[in-house]
C-alpha cells in the first residue's frame, strides 16, 4: 500500500455532506481574518511592553488606547481561530489528526497557552492598564505564551504535510512512542513570514487610529501615532517580504512552487502593497481605509497561495480533496450558508453600534438592523432546537 492509498484509506467513511470546495473556501476565507487578528494581538502586546520600556506621556497613552484593543482582538482571534481548524479536519482529517495525534500533549498545551494568555492580558488590562499603568508582567507573559502557541501551531501545521516523515517522527531508537511529548517539525522563515507582520497589522490600525480620534486627542500626539503606525506597516511587510523569499527557497524543489499561479498572485498583490506603503507615507492617514482594504486583500490572495502550496505538498502522496467522497446533504449546506450570513449581519450591526459609540455619538441609530439581528438569533435558535427535536424523534433517539 502506498503513502496516498493509506491516507485515502483513513479518511471519514462517511464522505462530506457538501462539496469539498465549499469547505476549502471557508477555510482560506476565515484563516485570513484569524491571522489578522493573530498579528494585531501580538503587534499591540509588543507595542504596549516596549512603551513600558520607554515611557513618556505619549506611550502611556497609546498603551491604554492598546490594552483595550488587546482583550477584544484576541477574544475575536480565538472565536475566529475555530473555524479554519474545523475546516481542515473535515478536507485534511487524515493529516490533521496524524499531527496532533504525534503531537498530542503540545496540541492540549495550546489550550492552556492561550487561555492563560487570554487571562494575563485581561490581568493587564483591569490591573491599570485602560489608565495607562498596570505591571510590565503581565503583557510579557501573554505575549510569551502566544509566541508559544503559535509555535505549536506551526509545529503541528508543518507535521502534516510529510506524511513520509510520519514514521520516524513516531519512534525513537526504534522504539514506538506513543507519548506525544515531543515536536516534530519547525520552519523558522515560514513561522517568520506569519510572526513579522504582527507589528505592520498593528500599524494600519494605529492609522485608523490617528484618523478616528482626529476631534477628541491631542493633534500632536494623533501625528506621533499616525506616524508611528506608517514606519511599521512599512518596516514589517518589508520584513516579512524578507522571511517569505527565504522561506520560499528553502521549499522542495519538486513542488515548483515558483511558477505556481497563485504564488504569482499572491506575489504581485505583495509588491504592489509595499509599493502603495511607500506611496502613503507623507500622509498615512488620508489613505486609512485603502490601506486597510489592500491589507485585507493581501493577506487574503497570501492565505489563498498557502493552501496551494499545502496541496502542492499533498500532491506529493497522490492526496487531493477533491475526490474525497461527498454524501451530498443540501439542507446541511444551506443552513450552514444562511448561519454564516447571519453572523455577519449581527457582526455589522454591533460594528455599527461600537463605531459610532466610541465617536461619542449618544444616538447610534441603526435600530432597525438591531432588531433584524436580534430576530434572526432567536429564529436561529427556534430553527436549530426544532431540527434537533425533529431529527432525534426521526432517528428514535429519544425514546
Amino acid at each position: 500500500m502506498t503513502i496516498g492509498e493509506y491516507i485515502k484509506a483513513m479518511r471519514d467513511v462517511a464522505g462530506l455532506p457538501s462539496p469539498p470546495i465549499v469547505f476549502d473556501i471557508f477555510l482560506v476565507l476565515t484563516f485570513a481574518l484569524h491571522i489578522i487578528l493573530v498579528n494585531l494581538v501580538i503587534g499591540s502586546l509588543a507595542l504596549i511592553i516596549w512603551g513600558k520600556l520607554k515611557k513618556g506621556d505619549y506611550w502611556t497613552k497609546l498603551s491604554s488606547s492598546l490594552s483595550r484593543l488587546v482583550v477584544n482582538a484576541i477574544s475575536w482571534a480565538i472565536v475566529l481561530g475555530v473555524a479554519p481548524l474545523l475546516f481542515i479536519q473535515v478536507i485534511y482529517d487524515p493529516f490533521w489528526y496524524t499531527a496532533n495525534t504525534l503531537s498530542a500533549v503540545w496540541a492540549l498545551l495550546f489550550l492552556v497557552f492561550i487561555a492563560l494568555a487570554f487571562l494575563f492580558a485581561y490581568f493587564f488590562y483591569l490591573g491599570g492598564g485602560y489608565e495607562g499603568r498596570g505591571s510590565i508582567i503581565w503583557p510579557l507573559l501573554s505575549i510569551a505564551l502566544l509566541i508559544l502557541a503559535g509555535i505549536v501551531m506551526h509545529s503541528l501545521a508543518v507535521t502534516q504535510l510529510y506524511p513520509e516523515k510520519w514514521p520516524s517522527f513516531a519512534t525513537l531508537n526504534n522504539t514506538y512512542i506513543s507519548s506525544g511529548k515531543y515536536l516534530h517539525a519547525f520552519e523558522i522563515f515560514r513561522f517568520l513570514h506569519f510572526m513579522l507582520p504582527a507589528l505592520a497589522v498593528t500599524g494600519v490600525w494605529l492609522i485608523f487610529y490617528s484618523k478616528y480620534f482626529r476631534n477628541k486627542y491631542d493633534p500632536a500626539y494623533l501625528d506621533w501615532v499616525e506616524r508611528l503606525g506608517a514606519k511599521l506597516v512599512l518596516i514589517f511587510s518589508l520584513l516579512q517580504a524578507v522571511a517569505g523569499f527565504l522561506w520560499l527557497v528553502s521549499l522542495p524543489k519538486e513542488l515548483n512552487f515558483m511558477t505556481n499561479s497563485y504564488f504569482i498572485l499572491a506575489l504581485i498583490v505583495g509588491l504592489l502593497f509595499i509599493a502603495f506603503l511607500f506611496y502613503i507615507q507623507k500622509d498615512p492617514a488620508r489613505y486609512a481605509l485603502p490601506t486597510a482594504l489592500f491589507l485585507g486583500i493581501t493577506v487574503l490572495v497570501m492565505s489563498l497561495a498557502r493552501e496551494a502550496l499545502r496541496m502542492s505538498y499533498f500532491g506529493l502522496v497522490g492526496y487531493s480533496f477533491a475526490d474525497y467522497p461527498v454524501n451530498l446533504s443540501l439542507g446541511s449546506l444551506v443552513l450552514f450558508l444562511l448561519t454564516f450570513l447571519m453572523g455577519l449581519i449581527v457582526l455589522y450591526y454591533v460594528a455599527v453600534v461600537a463605531y459610532k459609540a466610541g465617536k461619542g455619538i449618544k444616538e447610534v441609530g441603526a435600530h432597525e438592523l438591531g432588531r433584524v439581528a436580534v430576530i434572526l438569533m432567536w429564529l436561529w435558535i427556534v430553527v436549530m432546537v426544532a431540527l434537533g427535536i425533529y431529527i432525534s424523534l426521526k432517528n428514535g433517539a429519544l425514546f
